[in-house]
């Protein structure tokens, strides 16, 4: 963002102790930036910083009576931030330079050479911007991949063709109903479309079987949470999304499976895609039986309150119909 004059703004975190070092960098920085500048000198301080607002780069000088460079590099790495992190000296110190550079920072540089400072910060950001680009391409892949995975999954199953597509857009209504936003919601998105991924290792004489499964074709269906857990966890984008495909068939009274998972003991994503995916299976053809009615279904899950589904859950599944209902959709 540029001000009036053209330049750049800069949100700098300085920890530093000394108020004749924050006007220095602050008049060094302006010749390029409009510098907006918070100077803390303590390990409270600068983590309150970090969790209210966001800021382009961290300034810190390399010792101070409360705080040292080590020290808060390790406060910064401990936040959701990711910005770069340079280190000023008073004096070159090469054992100290190699300490902190290995520790993380991205720069160290000595106080005398300050006008270093404007270069080494354009050169961080635009090694920030490259890997914030790089993780987007890489995000890109995975989302294709993924959409990939449950267009082959339908295909073995023609009888869920859309199945998919059905309950990851109801899912997601919910889970906004239920106060989901930003990248919380994205993780519940690419659970949904995973949500049955482990049935690619499901045998087709049971997965696309003409009626009700045996005892033991049920049990063998019931590993397919374990193995999308299995398939995905190595897979560190999808951490925060692997609840949701491992956990969708527990239930609030602890009768479900995998793991017998108990009320709050499994995570509300998957409290929230069960009663979706049981609305959808319900409502849809099977190849031994006819789809059954909308009003039938949702009698069924508001029956269900506290034994299959949380009930808090089912409240907001039913509002959504009723406003659905309103609003003549």
């Amino acid at each position: 963002m540029k001000n009036g004059n053209g330049h750049p703004t800069l949100k700098v975190l300085l920890i530093d102790d000394s108020i004749d070092d924050e006007e220095f960098i602050e008049r060094e920085l302006g010749r390029n930036y409009k510098v907006i500048l918070k100077r803390v000198q303590t390990e409270a301080a600068m983590a309150l910083e970090l969790d209210q607002r966001s800021w382009d780069v961290a300034i810190c000088d390399y010792l101070m009576p409360h705080l040292t460079a080590l020290r808060a590099l390790d406060v910064l790495k401990a936040s959701v931030q990711d910005i770069p992190f340079i280190c000023l000296s008073g004096a070159i110190d090469e054992e100290a330079a190699v300490e902190i550079m290995r520790a993380g920072a991205d720069d160290f540089i000595s106080k005398q050479k300050l006008a270093r400072l404007t270069l080494a910060i354009k050169r961080q950001l635009k090694q920030k911007r490259e890997r914030l680009q790089d993780q987007l391409s890489l995000e890109e892949s995975y989302i294709a991949t993924i959409e990939a995975w449950g267009r082959a999954l339908e295909l073995r199953d023609h009888f869920t063709q859309g199945h998919t597509v059905r309950v990851t857009d109801m899912t997601l209504k919910l889970a906004r109903k239920m106060g989901f936003v930003g990248t919380d919601l994205e993780d519940i998105h690419r659970g949904a479309l995973l949500h049955d991924v482990g049935k690619m290792g499901i045998p087709d004489i049971i997965l696309l079987k003409n009626g009700p499964l045996d005892y033991l074709e049920r049990k063998i269906m019931e590993k397919h949470p374990e193995l999308a857990y299995n398939l995905l966890k190595p897979i560190s984008f999808l951490e925060k999304s692997l609840p949701l495909p491992y956990c969708h068939h527990e239930k609030w009274d602890g009768t479900g499976y995998p793991q017998r998972l108990k009320g709050e003991e499994i995570p509300l994503s998957a409290r929230i895609f069960s009663i979706v995916d049981c609305y959808d299976a319900m409502i849809s053809d099977r190849p031994y039986r006819k789809g059954l009615t909308v009003q039938f279904v949702l009698t069924h899950i508001n029956e269900q309150r506290g034994k299959s589904f949380d009930p808090q859950v089912v409240d907001a599944f039913l509002d959504l119909f009723e406003a659905r209902v309103e609003d003549g959709n």
